[in-house]
C-alpha cells in the first residue's frame, strides 16, 4: 500500500464516518432531549469526537465501504486469509527487509489505537484509574475488527494486529496518564502560588 492509497483511504473513511455519524449524533441528541438531561457542550463534543474516531477506525480497518476493500465478490468467493501465529509475518518481513510492511504493521497498528487509550479515560471518569479495563477494551475492539475482517473479507485476520492494537491502546492510556499528571502538578503549583500571594 503506497502513500497515495493511504490518503485515498483517509478521504473515503472520513466521508463514510460523517455519513454514518450524522444519524448516531442525531439519536444521541434525541436521547438527551427525551431524558431531559443537562447538555454539557464540552462533554458532548468529546463524545462526538469519540464516536467519529470509532466510526473511522471501523471503516478503515473492517468495513472499508466506498471502494476501498469491501465487495460482494470477495465475500462470496471468501477471499480472505487468517494468521493465527503471533509475529510470524513481522519476523518474515524483517528477515526479507520489507520495511514498509513491517513499519505499517507494527507502528500503524499501534497508532490506530492510541486515541482509544487516550479518549476513554479523558472522556469517561470510570476509566481513569483502570488501565487494565482500558487495555481490555482495546483488545476487544481489535478482536471485533479482526472478526469483521474475516466475515466481510476486507483484510487479513491477523493475531499480530490484535497484539499491536492492544499495545497502542496501552500507549494511549500512558499518554493520557502523563498529561493528567502534568496537568494536576500545574494546578497544584498554581494553587500554591495563589496561596503565597
Amino acid at each position: 500500500m503506497d502513500i497515495r492509497e493511504i490518503i485515498r483511504y483517509v478521504y473515503v473513511t472520513v466521508g463514510v464516518a460523517i455519513i454514518m455519524g450524522i444519524p448516531v449524533i442525531w439519536v444521541r441528541k434525541r436521547y438527551l432531549y427525551k431524558q431531559r438531561e443537562v447538555y454539557h457542550w464540552k462533554y458532548e463534543m468529546a463524545n462526538i469526537a469519540f464516536i467519529f474516531y470509532m466510526l473511522c477506525l471501523f471503516q478503515i480497518t473492517a468495513f472499508r465501504f466506498g471502494g476501498i476493500g469491501w465487495s460482494w465478490d470477495s465475500m462470496i468467493s471468501r477471499q480472505t486469509r487468517v494468521n493465527g501465529t503471533p509475529l510470524v509475518a513481522v519476523l518474515n518481513w524483517a528477515e526479507k527487509g520489507v520495511w514498509w510492511h513491517l513499519f505499517y504493521n507494527v507502528v500503524g497498528n499501534c497508532v490506530w489505537f492510541v486515541p482509544l487509550g487516550t479518549l476513554l479515560p479523558a472522556i469517561y471518569r470510570s476509566y481513569r484509574k483502570h488501565v487494565k479495563r482500558v487495555v481490555f477494551i482495546g483488545m476487544v475492539v481489535s478482536t471485533t475488527i479482526e472478526i469483521l475482517q474475516y466475515i466481510l473479507c476486507t483484510g487479513v485476520t491477523d493475531i499480530d494486529d490484535v497484539i499491536f492494537n492492544t499495545i497502542g491502546t496501552a500507549m494511549g492510556y500512558m499518554l493520557w496518564a502523563i498529561f493528567d499528571s502534568v496537568r494536576n502538578l500545574l494546578k497544584k503549583r498554581k494553587s500554591l502560588i495563589n496561596d503565597v500571594l
